[in-house]
């Protein structure tokens, strides 16, 4: 089976590098305006015009792809649509946003209230459809490329309304549907948050999503780990094109989905404590914008970072503040390591308890 989803994976990629080009094009051919930049931050002058909302072609070919394979290899259970409709709503909220900004002209696109009473209602229907998992059934599957006996189960051990922390199973009850609700909202924006230099967001999400592809392979949830290799693939795809100097931006569609998706994926894995880590990043990234937002308002204008979220501090003055500034490629490695090796940590803590 993980072959299968290797080949997932290749193919999600393989997809999107074909996809991507053609999207570029029709922003250029329609003259449509690209992401705004930044003025404070001199670097992202030349980004001015830039096509954005690359994210659509990455999630909708994970979309299908994941789908497809899933039917094909009977792994379409409840916790596939579960993750498949987050990644999908939370993608349209996305759209929604970047086609106002983009197509419509409006600066702010969705309101803050908008956006996040959509992403509410999305909290909402998830943990209906999470809450209603184990009376599911999984769909036949379509295929026979793999004999039945080596079709393992689908969703094993998938226990509602609990959290599994460090080995003790707490019962949250209807208190989880408020977990849900946060955490979803939290983690996509804190995505949203971080995707703000070239390749910065893609090859992050894309190892964050790499320790759960672990975790999903130890446990066998295949299910799980198939629209996972899906996500993956289409993220490598899309960074061929986002690297600096990034050719396009992913947009809200896809960093809100991305951020949506990696809290259900550590939900329906039993694993969220871990996503703590493993997205140390994004919480590192929210929280320098919360710091910067109340000093501010506390000290009647002064701030601690030179721009916030983060990343834009390091390209100002580098990590003091007052050195030379990073390049974007120093900030992206930077970053992709520190992840990866929080990812490490969280894996070790996991299996060890």
């Amino acid at each position: 089976m993980l072959l299968n989803g290797i080949v997932v994976a290749v193919v999600a990629m393989v997809l999107t590098i074909i996809g991507i080009p053609r999207f570029i094009m029709f922003f250029h051919k329609k003259k449509l305006g690209g992401q705004p930049t930044l003025e404070d931050v001199k670097q992202h002058a030349s980004k001015a015009g830039t096509p954005t909302m690359g994210g659509f072609v990455f999630v909708i070919v994970a979309m299908i792809v994941s789908v497809v394979a899933a039917l094909l290899l009977g792994q379409a259970s409840a916790s596939f649509i579960i993750a498949w409709w987050v990644l999908a709503m939370y993608a349209v909220i996305g759209f929604f946003d970047d086609f106002l900004k983009i197509f419509k002209k409006k600066n702010e696109g969705l309101t803050a209230i908008q956006k996040l009473l959509a992403q509410i209602v999305i909290g909402l229907v998830s943990y209906l459809i999470y809450t209603s998992a184990p009376h599911f059934k999984a769909a036949p599957r379509m295929g026979n490329f793999i004999p039945d006996h080596m079709i393992p189960p689908v969703s094993p051990g998938l226990q509602v309304n609990h959290l599994i922390l460090f080995g003790r199973n707490f019962d949250l009850g209807i208190f989880f549907l408020i977990f849900i609700i946060i955490w979803l909202v939290g983690w996509s924006n804190a995505v949203n948050l971080t995707d703000g230099i070239d390749g910065l967001a893609s090859i992050t999400v894309a190892i964050s999503l790499s320790a759960y592809a672990i975790i999903a392979v130890v446990h066998h949830q295949y299910d799980v780990l198939l629209i996972i290799l899906s996500v993956i693939g289409g993220l490598l795809g899309f960074f061929v094109f986002n690297h600096k100097p990034a050719k396009i931006f992913m947009g809200d569609v896809g960093s809100l989905a991305l951020g949506g998706f990696l809290a259900i994926i550590s939900i329906l894995l039993h694993a969220e404590w871990t996503l703590i880590l493993i997205g140390a990043v994004y919480v590192i990234e929210t929280l320098s914008v919360m710091i910067q937002v109340t000093y501010f308002k506390k000290t009647g204008g002064k701030r601690i970072f030179r721009m916030t979220p983060i990343h834009h501090h390091f390209e100002l003055g580098g990590f003091s503040g007052k050195a030379a500034g990073w390049s974007e490629w120093k900030i992206d490695i930077v970053f992709w390591l520190f992840t990866a090796v929080m990812s490490v940590v969280a894996l070790w803590l996991y299996f060890m308890f």
